[in-house]
């Protein structure tokens, strides 16, 4: 393990990306480091072509031996560009839906690196204490419009998974551990498409504890988002449900929901798993959640690294 701190945090954030075949330039090196205050920008440039354990080819820099993932972020790159055109134009469609406040891009199109065969994951935010009334009409629209991952059909759809309201947008009671590597990163590399309010900031804000992991990391907009008036539809709904009328009906909304849901989601939800939270706020239906396993090949990555210093 290289004893200087630099190397240190370079060799878990490049370990981190190698077991996503996601090689990183020099720029996004810099602005993921894990848990390093390393001075300067210009500084960390450097002193990065001196590092033992990396290689560069194209302006990319990877662990040694691991050229050919440059070839496989090359390939992501169309993929990710038009699975992120199409989850604007849905994103343009969930404006009509009362109490949505924001929606971002995540998974594999945010972290760009998304196949043909991908969906499109999004997480939103809704009004708080609407969440429910806020993820019925998401649903009931994409899946009238054919947008809406269902079944066997995933490639190019839409995957509503994870939903908060937003006082319920800090995360971290939902790690699997302090360092839960995945999750910092997965937040991180959200772009919004739908934000006429600038949540992300606020979002970003409250979830300060990344700033201890991950503290040279892009804090704003990822992405130009224009200013999008609510429709006069969205307006009519949310003064009609507003008080104690609005209350009964996001009631009725949860319960309805929560009735369609399967078993297994509703085991996991019982059993506090972290993959699966339904609670006032929050839904998270992450079935196959990979932050655990994620770590722990991470960990071990960083482990090897002996194999990778000269």
């Amino acid at each position: 393990m290289p004893g200087n701190p630099l190397q240190q945090s370079i060799l878990r954030t490049i370990s981190y990306f190698d077991l996503a075949h996601f090689p990183l330039t020099k720029e996004e090196l810099w602005r993921f480091l894990w848990t390093s205050s390393a001075g300067k920008a210009e500084e960390f440039f450097a002193v990065l072509s001196g590092v033992s354990f990396l290689e560069e080819k194209y302006g990319y820099y990877f662990l040694r031996g691991q050229s050919a993932d440059v070839v496989e972020r090359r390939r992501a790159v169309v993929p990710t560009d038009q699975k992120l055109e199409k989850s604007r134009r849905a994103a343009r469609l969930l404006r009509l839906v009362p109490f949505l406040r924001a929606v971002f891009v995540c998974n594999s199109v945010g972290r760009e690196v998304a196949k043909p065969e991908s969906d499109i994951d999004f997480f939103i935010v809704t009004e708080t204490n609407r969440l429910w009334i806020a993820r019925f009409f998401a649903n009931l629209i994409l899946r009238l419009f054919g947008l809406r991952t269902y079944g066997k059909k995933q490639r190019d759809r839409v995957c509503l998974s994870f939903f908060v309201d937003r006082a319920h947008m800090d995360l971290s009671p939902w790690r699997v551990a302090p360092d839960d590597v995945h999750f910092a990163y997965w937040i991180v590399q959200m772009i919004p498409v739908y934000d006429p309010e600038g949540l992300y900031h606020a979002f970003l804000e409250t979830n300060r504890w990344l700033k201890n992991f991950l503290p040279n990391a892009m804090i704003s907009l990822r992405a130009t988002v224009q200013s999008q008036r609510r429709s006069v539809w969205h307006r009519f709904w949310e003064t009609l449900w507003c008080g104690a009328y609005g209350d009964l009906i996001e009631n009725q909304a949860r319960e309805i929901q929560k009735s369609l849901l399967s078993r297994s989601v509703k085991t996991k939800a019982e059993q506090k798993d972290h993959g699966v939270v339904i609670q006032p706020g929050i839904v998270k239906l992450h079935e196959n959640d990979t932050r655990a396993s994620y770590r722990a090949a991470w960990l071990n990555k960083i482990n090897e690294a002996k194999s990778y210093v000269s």
